[in-house]
């Protein structure tokens, strides 16, 4: 697969987009500018996400654990594990222990941390 042209430069990115594409960087150990290959590889991965997400819709809503977990988030950094939990583990619909682990790639914490 190709990816589209749709964004030459990380500044053409909406915020959705530049979330999951941040995130996708991080998971692959690109931290500051990347490199034109570096974010073309990370538009590909946005690009496979959204395809098995439209091959493989939502079933249903999130479980009320995974909910509660993703509650105090603001929208980007849902995105952010979305994109983390998809590299890591090739879901589009994470479970709990899926999304404590992209937490912790992306934000270098665990989401407990601040719960106790």
């Amino acid at each position: 697969m190709i990816v589209p042209d749709f964004a030459a430069e990380p500044s053409d990115l909406n915020r959705a987009e530049r979330a999951f594409v941040d995130a996708v960087l991080v998971c692959h150990g690109v931290f500051g500018q990347p490199a034109e290959a570096e974010f073309k590889r990370a538009l590909q991965v946005m690009v496979e996400y959204a395809q098995q997400v439209q091959d493989n819709p939502a079933d249903g809503t999130p479980s009320a654990l995974v909910k509660r977990w993703l509650a105090p988030l603001s929208k980007e950094d849902k995105i952010r594990l979305a994109a983390a939990a998809f590299v890591r583990f090739g879901v589009t619909k994470p479970s709990i222990f899926q999304i404590r682990a992209a937490h912790r790639e992306v934000f270098g914490i665990d989401l407990d941390a601040d719960r106790s």
